[in-house]
């Protein structure tokens, strides 16, 4: 094989990826690895070199095959600086300059993005986005990750940390936020929160087949809150309806702030497919201005759990300017 690759990193808070992509967003080649808790840094780093030349060896390519890399982080981090301040979910993290370590490694240029922007580009670059329009993608897991991409580029703000759109507040004074401020979006239409608003009232007494799957001892995640309320269990219908308010409330913001063309929305939650989208339209729809019809489409992500490691290539392709095969 001869072609010429990115190498996209996609550093998570539990694993690692990595995979080779060309020029059109294609992966040539993958590797994943779990990562302890509490892994050292330095550690870490060198999986990213050792899972990245085990691709090359396995892809058939050299060193020269490869234009750059792009790694997605957790944040806060500096693009600018190539440096992870201090990566939430990543013991250890502070003030770790992954550009500059994995360049003098690697012996190529390297790109540090939030992981959240690196997915909204993946959608952008070789995703449902690919007509190049404005976008913002949602990543709603066990937080609520973002991404705004204008004109073909990452919005990073002054602070360089705009699209932190899990931490905009839907509902003052609302629900407490591990970021320390009430009423984050975070709280209200994440996976995780879906799960912990629906255990908890079940706790309380709201009559919910969840009764019986918490007495069996049965994993309850958000899809089956989902699966539940598209089942007529009442309990679940009413917190799956808030989620999708709570969400087009974000919508809504988005909308008037970025005027995007779309509002893309992945992560695990995005797994109820339409029963998402179609809750979260008619909220939108019910609460939006009659002035203009500059209302974005709301759609879900297509590249799933690879837009971040393709994202994160499709950056060190832009910013190196590598170009075409």
């Amino acid at each position: 094989m001869s072609a010429r690759v990115a190498i996209g990193i996609d550093l998570g808070g539990t694993n690692l990826k990595v995979a080779l992509v060309d020029s059109a967003g294609t992966i040539v080649a993958r590797a994943a690895r779990r990562l302890a808790d509490g892994q050292p840094s330095g550690e870490i780093i060198d999986t990213m070199v050792s899972l990245s030349r085990q691709l090359m060896l396995e892809a058939h390519l050299d060193k020269a095959d490869v234009v750059g890399v792009g790694v997605g982080s957790p944040g806060p981090l500096s693009s600018r600086r190539g440096m992870i301040i201090k990566a939430a979910n990543l013991a250890g993290w502070e003030n770790v300059a992954v550009r500059d370590l994995l360049s003098e490694i690697l012996g190529k240029p390297v790109v540090l993005d939030n992981d959240g922007n690196a997915a909204a580009f993946g959608e952008f670059w070789a995703g449902a986005n690919r007509d190049g329009h404005d976008l913002v993608l949602l990543t709603l897991g066990t937080g609520v990750g973002g991404g705004i991409v204008l004109g073909g580029n990452i919005l990073h703000g002054h602070f360089e940390n705009a699209g932190e759109i899990g931490h905009s507040i839907v509902e003052p004074r609302g629900r407490a936020c591990t970021c320390g401020k009430l009423g984050c979006l975070e709280q209200y239409a994440s996976a995780s929160a879906v799960v912990r608003r629906a255990l908890g009232g079940v706790k309380a007494g709201k009559a919910s087949a969840l009764s019986g799957l918490v007495d069996r001892g049965d994993e309850v995640t958000a899809q089956t809150i989902a699966t539940l309320a598209g089942d007529s269990d009442a309990w679940c219908e009413q917190v799956w309806d808030e989620t999708c308010f709570y969400l087009a409330v974000a919508c809504v913001n988005i909308q008037h702030a970025f005027n995007p063309a779309r509002v893309l929305l992945g992560g695990g939650l995005a797994c109820a497919g339409e029963q998402l989208i179609d809750g979260v339209r008619n909220h939108f729809s019910a609460m939006s201005w009659t002035l203009h019809d500059d209302f974005p489409e709301i759609q879900l992500a297509s590249l799933g759990y690879d837009a971040g490691v393709i994202g994160a290539a499709g950056l060190a392709w832009q910013a190196l300017g590598a170009g075409g095969d």
